[in-house]
């Protein structure tokens, strides 16, 4: 992967326990695990009624340097959206991350 490339930043968050309430129950939020640099690939958009409403997606693929620690319980935060993971291959030999990616469509 050529480093001039990777020029888009995201956050990569996970759900994870913050800490307990006064009744000693997990409170869960998103929290970061870090900020890479990435090479961002749009994908085709979907679009589809759902429940009587026009409903779209925004389906994106982002490649970073490796990482074996990602799971499709992470999102993805690219220009304030959140990303849903879909699926996670490794190219190369652990050189790098593609990530596939949904956000709904805000409108």
């Amino acid at each position: 992967m050529q480093a001039g490339k990777l020029d888009r930043r995201i956050r990569i968050d996970r759900w994870d326990e913050t800490g307990r309430n006064e009744l000693n129950e997990p409170m869960p939020a998103w929290t970061t695990v870090t900020t890479v640099w990435a090479q961002q690939r749009p994908n085709r958009g979907d679009e589809r009624f759902s429940s009587g409403q026009l409903a779209g997606q925004i389906v994106m693929t982002f490649h970073i340097r490796f990482r074996g620690d990602l799971t499709r319980e992470d999102r993805i935060v690219y220009e304030g959206r959140a990303y849903n993971i879909k699926d996670i291959r490794e190219v190369g030999r652990r050189k790098v991350s593609e990530i596939d990616c949904v956000a709904t469509a805000e409108g």
